[in-house]
């Protein structure tokens, strides 16, 4: 998912950083929920200081810094054991959905979106207001937290994004 939006940005002459394209894979997930009611990615998001973080992706970008990524991120195949681009495979109506979400927070600056992910009883301050007085093993934030946010913001079938 992370590649589609990259390449979104490429198309549009423009860039993307790390820290706005785990928003934006957050906010794409959380939509994605509320509309499909099952989860876009298979990667669970953690809860981290600037907001939700997808582990694999911030492995991969972790020395791009606040530099825009120039390159696309892989994955393991694991029938060969060698890193291959990861790949999508969406249909035309998940595209459309991705690139209104995409479209919609694209024009957010970095800090903006930053603050939308620690809403006050949004999933990411619920992990993290826990976990200043519990053990949250691994900060994960569970899907079923997410999809109620954003179905309490509007995400139902009829108010989620085409």
């Amino acid at each position: 998912m992370a590649n589609f939006f990259l390449e979104l940005a490429w198309t549009r002459d423009g860039q993307l950083t790390h820290l706005p394209l785990q928003k934006i894979l957050f906010f794409a997930h959380a939509w994605h929920l509320g509309k499909y009611n099952e989860p876009l990615l298979g990667q669970k998001f953690e809860a981290w200081k600037y907001g939700p973080v997808v582990r694999v992706v911030y492995d991969q970008l972790k020395g791009v810094g606040k530099a825009p990524i120039s390159r696309k991120l892989e994955k393991l195949d694991v029938s060969t054991g060698v890193m291959r681009e990861a790949v999508a495979n969406l249909t035309k109506d998940k595209k459309r959905f991705l690139t209104d979400i995409f479209a919609y927070y694209y024009g957010f600056h970095p800090s903006d979106l930053v603050e939308l992910t620690h809403e006050r009883g949004g999933p990411w301050q619920k992990v993290w207001e826990k976990a200043e007085r519990d053990v949250v093993p691994g900060m994960l934030i569970p899907d079923e937290s997410i999809r109620l946010w954003v179905l309490r913001l509007g995400g139902s079938e009829e108010k989620a994004p085409n």
